[in-house]
């Protein structure tokens, strides 16, 4: 059990730290997504739509869910797996973001810039389309990816700033 300063913990349980970084960052995250979406065209999104159903983050924890399950959901169970994806999103991404940056500093610079737009483009041309959650970054309207590009980025700064205040006990 850590004792004593901030640091400390930090050095004792830097998983768990990045665990939870990751999970503000998805609130933070989820509050851009509803700001930037404001700033996306009309046209843009009803091109969007006929591309793909939504974003891969609002897809993603349905369709998983659908084929655990054996059968379509209801309303309420695709909403509660939505929620659940996005817990184990950012449990697991802030896992990963966290032995990134500690291993590479460098990702941590601008606040943590050179880790957001690479996670971007894993997540959303990568990750998602080869999982069959969305098509690739080339047939998706500019415009909603920016926007979810500032929705990583938006995770990003959140986790580095959760990071930062965490370890000035050192």
């Amino acid at each position: 059990m850590a004792t004593g300063n901030a640091g400390s913990m930090t050095q004792r349980h830097p998983v768990l730290i990045a665990m939870a970084a990751g999970l503000i960052a998805g609130a933070a995250a989820s509050a851009s997504d509803g700001l930037l979406d404001r700033l996306v065209s009309e046209q843009q999104k009803r091109r969007g739509r006929r591309v793909r159903e939504a974003p891969a983050h609002q897809v993603a924890g349905p369709r998983f869910a659908a084929k655990i399950a054996g059968r379509r959901l209801n309303r309420k169970e695709k909403e509660r797996a939505k929620a659940v994806f996005g817990v184990l999103y950012g449990l697991g991404w802030g896992a990963i973001h966290g032995g990134l940056r500690r291993k590479f500093p460098v990702l941590s610079r601008w606040g943590g810039l050179p880790f957001a737009i690479p996670f971007f483009f894993a997540c959303d041309g990568v990750i998602a389309p080869g999982l069959g959650m969305s098509p690739g970054l080339k047939r998706i309207p500019w415009q909603p990816s920016v926007k979810e590009m500032g929705n990583h980025i938006a995770w990003t700064v959140t986790a580095e700033l959760v990071h930062r205040v965490v370890g000035k006990g050192r």
